[in-house]
């Protein structure tokens, strides 16, 4: 199915804030740090793209007929090379206990679990005119496939660290459950239509691996491994205002087992259609499963196969302005095809004692700029309601590229 990339990175669905800035935290508008048990509940969808406009991915997901329209805008769009479109989807819970450490009072436990499904896509203009309009307007020429990369990525995890109170520092160790596994890896790749359409030449050097594919559902484990989180937050002087964190979340591995598949291709193919030499010789015409891997070696490698999780880097600057105003400045990389390193500043606001608003830029990751707004509030004295979104647009017109949600509640006993 042709449109099978494309309608995996546009699954939507409403799973802590990645490509998202986070609003600071506020001694007067969050929960009172005293309270022995904190539950936080979060969840986060962002989608996010270069190049193709949301109408598109939105109509694969209604599915409904895509007008050769709609593809065209979609096409005309594009970059020759290094067109990305990616989602991030992610929902936790997390219990933060009572401090119970003596003279290292500040520090907290935690237990988290997690459920995360992540998708990053690099491709070619040719790439999505392949097949979105076919190769009939590729005749007497040469497309172009690469480079390009796939992969999508579903796990869960479930771990226990430390937090400090005081300043959101934390380091936690998780166990990984690996559900399901595709990676494509696309060096250099072509394809020639002849100009009666009857010749084809393609040349491949890429690799492809993927966990077991007898099924993919949340109830299979495919693969185990582990993974480290933490964020070490810090002033350059003990009466600086201005606080400054680095991190890491997910950077681990799963090691999938022995029914995962791979293949790597380094090959010419040239189809010049099919000869039959006697009609009444049926076996012979008849073209099965098997006739087709075999000629086009296509037979996959089964065994283990090791992979690092889409893991995040960052480091994040937040600076008082006043009682009220604060800017906080976000850099961060994940590690997926097609993602660049993204930039965002946020200038937030705190209204009374109850309420926290920001305004957010972002540039980089899988798309280009983004225009995003943030609120939280508490609610009484034990609830502390958050939500966010990195590009407000999205909800206006479907010629915007990219869309999001972040929901959080945190519950303090």
């Amino acid at each position: 199915m042709r449109y099978g990339l494309f309608l995996a990175c546009a699954t939507l669905f409403t799973a802590s804030s990645h490509g998202q800035v986070a609003l600071p935290p506020d001694p007067i508008v969050d929960l009172n740090a005293g309270y022995r048990n904190t539950i936080t509940v979060t969840g986060l969808f962002d989608h996010n793209a270069n190049s193709v406009y949301n109408e598109l991915p939105l109509a694969i997901v209604r599915g409904a007929y895509l007008e050769r329209d709609l593809r065209a805008r979609s096409s005309e769009a594009l970059r020759a090379k290094g067109n990305s479109l990616g989602e991030v989807i992610q929902a936790r819970v997390q219990w933060t206990g009572a401090t119970c450490w003596g003279a290292r009072a500040n520090w907290r436990p935690v237990v988290s679990i997690a459920h995360h499904d992540q998708i990053g896509l690099s491709f070619t203009a040719d790439q999505f005119d392949l097949a979105f309009f076919g190769n009939a307007a590729f005749e007497g020429r040469t497309a172009s496939l690469s480079p390009s990369g796939y992969a999508q990525i579903r796990y869960q995890t479930m771990g226990a660290g430390l937090q400090h109170a005081a300043n959101g520092s934390y380091l936690r160790l998780d166990l990984v459950r690996g559900l399901s596994l595709a990676a494509l890896n696309v060096d250099y790749a072509s394809l020639y239509t002849g100009e009666d359409g009857q010749v084809l030449r393609s040349a491949l050097l890429g690799d492809y691996v993927a966990s077991d594919t007898a099924g993919y559902d949340l109830g299979r484990t495919n693969g185990l491994g582990a993974a480290i989180s933490g964020r070490w937050s810090f002033t350059t002087r003990p009466a600086e205002k201005a606080r400054f964190s680095i991190g890491v979340e997910d950077l681990g591995f799963v090691a999938w087992n022995d029914r995962s598949v791979a293949i790597r291709k380094d090959t010419l193919i040239r189809y010049e259609g099919l000869r039959v030499y006697d009609l009444f010789a049926l076996d012979a015409v008849i073209v099965n499963e098997t006739t087709v891997l075999d000629t086009f070696g296509l037979r996959y490698d089964h065994g283990p196969v090791t992979r690092l999780l889409p893991f995040r880097v960052f480091a994040e600057m937040m600076i008082p302005l006043n009682e009220q105003w604060r800017l906080t400045v976000l850099a961060e990389h994940r590690h997926l095809p097609g993602y660049l390193p993204q930039l965002a500043a946020q200038a937030s606001r705190v209204f009374g004692s109850r309420t926290m608003v920001g305004a957010a830029l972002g540039y980089g990751g899988f798309g280009g700029l983004r225009a995003g707004l943030s609120m939280k509030r508490r609610i009484g004295e034990h609830l502390l309601i958050s939500l966010s979104t990195p590009q407000v647009p999205a909800f206006f017109t479907g010629r915007a590229r990219g869309a999001g949600l972040y929901v959080g509640l945190d519950l303090g006993f």
